[in-house]
């Protein structure tokens, strides 16, 4: 004979379930943001890379003399000694 009552063993395992339930959904949650926040900091590190690289190759071009002169002319329009400035005339 059936008992006809309220079944505690069922609603504790409904309760069980439904934790366990939430929490995977949290820890879905939570590893979305990290895989988020990860996928950015690698791209700030690509950008970073890429900027220091740059000046790597900035700083080696300035080691050398014949660069600094051709920077010194070309952009700050200097000249040596006894040389007078040239400056081409751009169109606009």
């Amino acid at each position: 004979m059936k008992r006809k009552g309220f079944n505690w063993f069922a609603l504790l395992m409904f309760v069980v379930v439904a934790y366990f339930v939430t929490v995977l959904a949290s820890q879905q949650v939570h590893l979305s943001h990290v895989s988020e926040s990860q996928y950015m900091a690698d791209k700030r590190l690509e950008t970073a890379k890429k900027e220091n690289d740059r000046l790597k190759k900035e700083y080696e071009d300035l080691q050398d003399v014949s660069n600094i002169e051709r920077i010194a002319r070309e952009d700050l329009g200097l000249a040596k000694e006894g040389e007078l400035p040239y400056q081409a005339a751009t169109n606009k």
